[in-house]
C-alpha cells in the first residue's frame, strides 16, 4: 500500500479486487482495508471467482473511477491477469499486486518476499534446530519489512509513468527493485 502512495501521493480512492474465497486474501485484504482508512483513503472492493468475473470486476473497478489497483497473493487474479493488464493499463489503472508473477503477466507492479533474505533466515534457524540443539518452540516467529518491488517496464510506460522516478520512489519500502516486461510462460 506504501508503494501505490509513494507513487500518487494524493490518492483519494483505491481499488481492491480479489477473490473471497482465497485464504490468502483475507489478512491482507483487511490490512489493506485498515490502511485505507488510516490515510483517510476510499476504498471500492470487486470481486471474482473465475477469469470473466475478474474481467468483469477490473472494469467495474476502472468505471468507478480508480487510478489505483490493490490485489493480494490470490491465485484467481493471478490467473486472470494476462486478461486484465491491458484493459488496467489503457484506463491508466496502476495495478499493484502481491507477487512477482503478476508483474511478469502484466500488471504495472507485483511486491514480494526477498527470497534471499527468506533463505538465509531459514538456514539459520536450521543451524539453531540441528546444531544448537533449540527446538522449532524456542525460535521466534519472523517477518520482514521489506521485499522486492518487481515492475513491469512495458506497463510502466503504457501507464505514462517514468521508470526512473517509480523506482526512485520505491527505494524506501523495498530491499530491491527489480524490472521485467510481460511473459506469458516464466
Amino acid at each position: 500500500m506504501n508503494l501505490i502512495l509513494a507513487v500518487n501521493p494524493d490518492i483519494d480512492t483505491i481499488g481492491l479486487l480479489y477473490d473471497l474465497s482465497q485464504d490468502a486474501s483475507t489478512q491482507a485484504i483487511a490490512d489493506a482495508k485498515a490502511f485505507c482508512d488510516e490515510k483517510g483513503i476510499k476504498y471500492i472492493e470487486k470481486n471474482g471467482t473465475t477469469t470473466a468475473e475478474v474481467q468483469m470486476a477490473a472494469e467495474a473497478l476502472i468505471a468507478s473511477g480508480v487510478k489505483a489497483v490493490f490485489t493480494p497473493t490470490d491465485n484467481t487474479v493471478m490467473t486472470a491477469e494476462l486478461s486484465i493488464y491491458e484493459t488496467f493499463a489503457e484506463a491508466g489503472v496502476q495495478h499493484y499486486t502481491g507477487a512477482d508473477s503478476f508483474a511478469l503477466n502484466g500488471a504495472f507492479v507485483g511486491y514480494g518476499v526477498d527470497y534471499v533474505q527468506l533463505g538465509e533466515a531459514t538456514a539459520d534457524m536450521v543451524v539453531e534446530l540441528l546444531c544448537d540443539g533449540k527446538t522449532p518452540a524456542d525460535l521466534p516467529f519472523q517477518t520482514f519489512d521489506n521485499g522486492i518491488a518487481t515492475i513491469n517496464t512495458e506497463t510502466c510506460a503504457a501507464l505514462g509513468l517514468s521508470l526512473d522516478t517509480v523506482k526512485e520512489a520505491f527505494k524506501p519500502y523495498c530491499t530491491e527493485v527489480v524490472e521485467v516486461e510481460t511473459a506469458e510462460n516464466f
